[in-house]
């Protein structure tokens, strides 16, 4: 550990300050209290300037160690007799784990940092950056955080590729109640959609275009626009070529219990 890391961390200069007005006219005026204290009125209050990268970084370099050891070394380094340099402890526990349990094979920490949440595991708990293994006393990183974090950015980059190419959304699940009625599933609420023909295309008329509830877009025989929700091929959408979403309407929870249940 660096020498001046207590220096690094707390030692400097604080937030706010400059220009601060004349807080005599706040103090002083009739519609506030008859005691205020001097600091009230002012703009631009001062307020701890605290640099963590440093401590973060440092503890992430000591990973696969005894905790013991790196503890150890940053009681050599801070002086915790100093109420400035005490008050990096405090943020220890923002990056490291200490208090996690084993439940058979499976490493538990809490769900939140307070003291009365719930435990999980490691992969069901992507805020732990690091964490001391209550069974050797190393400390470990959480691989599901990186893991985790990787995967949301590869779910971006794709959400974006497939918007720059023009991909509609995957299609969702579907039940086929009769000939022309149909359920739907969209963001997790039950839709029921009735179903009509497309008129059939005239010679030397143009294409009769109908507007397809369901996928938010115009549909003919010959094939429909980029549709805000589903798919362009109608056979996969709705089973039956030629077809569209006529009207729709929203199901209720009872309504959806009885018919998937008899279904069932």
């Amino acid at each position: 550990m660096r020498e001046d890391m207590d220096k690094l961390i707390v030692e400097r200069p604080r937030r706010g300050g400059g220009v601060q007005g004349d807080g005599r006219v706040f103090r002083n005026s009739r519609e506030r209290g008859s005691h205020l204290g001097m600091k009230r009125g002012y703009d631009h209050p001062k307020g701890l300037n605290e640099n963590l990268q440093p401590l973060r970084r440092w503890l992430h370099k000591q990973v696969h160690r005894p905790w013991d050891k790196v503890w150890s070394e940053l009681c050599q380094g801070i002086d915790r007799r100093s109420t400035v340099q005490a008050h990096i402890f405090l943020h220890i526990d923002d990056f490291v784990v200490r208090d996690a349990v084993m439940h058979g094979s499976q490493v538990l920490v809490r769900s939140r940092w307070w003291a009365g949440s719930d435990r999980v595991p490691l992969r069901e708990a992507p805020h732990v950056e690091l964490f001391v293994h209550p069974g050797t006393g190393i400390l470990l990183p959480n691989r599901y955080r990186r893991g985790s974090g990787q995967r949301r950015k590869a779910e971006r980059e794709a959400k974006v590729a497939a918007a720059a190419q023009g991909v509609v959304k995957p299609y969702a699940p579907c039940h086929v109640i009769d000939a022309v009625t149909q359920w739907h599933r969209i963001d997790g609420c039950w839709w029921e959609v009735t179903l009509a023909r497309v008129p059939e295309v005239r010679r030397l008329e143009p294409a009769p275009r109908c507007y397809d509830v369901l996928r938010r877009c115009l549909v003919t025989r010959r094939g429909c626009e980029p549709p805000a929700f589903g798919t362009t091929d109608t056979m996969a959408m709705y089973g039956r070529p030629n077809v569209y979403a006529e009207c729709m309407r929203k199901l209720g929870r009872a309504e959806v219990r009885s018919r998937l249940g008899e279904r069932r």
